[in-house]
């Protein structure tokens, strides 16, 4: 859970796209961009962003913090932030996917070409590692409930 909050702040920050026409690059991350300022920053909203940012500290802190608590209590909680910050990541990605098709929707997520090329940065596979790392981290804790399996008579 300690490296999934460290990768997952680090993925909203760092460079998600790049977008290339000519001579001029524009390139955007989780929270903005100058490829947001150039399709309209009017219609982008941060706050899943700054959501995700949120849960990823607290999933950071959260195994210093939970020292005290006994074993079950600490498994839970974990499970229970894990999981919420995953759920995070996963819905930043599917909303810069969504907004970039809003935006820009006869480009396809990665082309090159002699005019344009655009593609994926090191922020998305951040993210996207985040948030296996998260949801792993959620099922190795053992902490959901688990309901136990019938006997067969």
């Amino acid at each position: 859970m300690l490296m999934g909050g460290i990768v997952l702040a680090v993925g909203l920050i760092a460079p998600w796209y790049y977008r290339t026409e000519g001579e001029k690059r524009y390139s955007m991350s989780a929270i903005g961009g100058s490829l947001i300022d150039k399709f309209g920053n009017e219609f982008f909203n941060p706050l899943t962003a700054y959501i995700s940012l949120c849960f990823a500290l607290v999933s950071a802190l959260f195994p210093f913090v939970s020292a005290k608590f006994s074993e079950a209590t600490q498994r839970r909680y974990v499970a229970i932030v894990s999981c919420f910050a995953g759920i995070c990541a996963l819905m930043n990605i599917m909303y810069i996917h969504s907004w970039l098709s809003w935006a820009d929707p006869d480009t396809p997520f990665i082309c090159y070409d002699s005019e344009v090329s655009c593609g994926p940065l090191i922020g998305y596979f951040f993210t996207w590692a985040a948030m296996a790392l998260l949801f792993a981290s959620t099922y190795f804790s053992r902490g959901l409930p688990q309901t136990p399996a019938k006997a067969e008579s």
